[in-house]
């Protein structure tokens, strides 16, 4: 059982959440974009949410900064959710503007905002549940959309609840984080992806 957690654990990892939110946004709305425009989105969220996140990680752990990839103490997270919610500004910034893709830019400010709840909440030594926040924001996420544009997503919807609940078991079952924190985690990711349609609306 723990060697299945660790895989679900690996497998679900939020570094590939950003990912998987702009596949599902050029690939499953009915909103036309250049494939070459996708295709450069998509490949500049693999390098900035997933390769640079990995590679850095991997730095820090050589410096000793880290004990393990898995990051198993509050201080631990500190610098490298810092460097993460930079990338997080990266990609707001010069990668999903406003105009063009509104749905995206909210969804990154989201998670930015819940990486800012994160940070702080570490230094209380409280250690949010990364996984489960990030599943929780894509569903939200995905939900959103349906909703929005009026879309069946019924069965992507009913596999990424079950997602979560693998993966928020899995950090359970290796001890990664008590009940509250991933709890938390899944609260956070639906309260700040709820921010996107409340942002369209005001204009922001």
């Amino acid at each position: 059982m723990r060697k299945l957690s660790q895989l679900i654990s690996v497998v679900l990892h939020p570094v590939f959440v950003p990912l998987a939110a702009v596949i599902i946004f050029f690939y499953k709305l009915p909103i036309y974009f250049d494939s070459a425009i996708i295709y450069s989105k998509i490949i500049a969220t693999l390098i900035i949410s997933v390769f640079l996140p990995l590679v850095f990680l991997y730095f820090f752990r050589t410096l000793r900064l880290i004990s393990s990839f898995e990051l198993p103490t509050a201080k631990e997270r500190r610098l490298p959710l810092l460097f993460f919610m930079m990338l997080d500004l990266v990609i707001i910034n010069y990668i999903f503007e406003l105009y063009n893709y509104q749905y995206l830019f909210y969804f990154f400010w989201s998670l930015l905002l819940a990486s800012m709840v994160v940070f702080i909440a570490l230094f209380f030594r409280f250690k949010i549940s990364l996984h489960s926040l990030g599943m929780s924001s894509l569903l939200t996420f995905l939900i959103i959309l349906s909703f929005n544009f009026q879309l069946n997503f019924i069965y992507t919807i009913a596999f990424l609840v079950v997602c979560l609940g693998l993966v928020s078991s899995s950090r359970l079952i290796l001890k990664a984080h008590i009940p509250s924190e991933v709890i938390f985690g899944v609260v956070l990711g639906i309260v700040t992806q709820l921010t996107i349609p409340i942002f369209k609306y005001y204009k922001m």
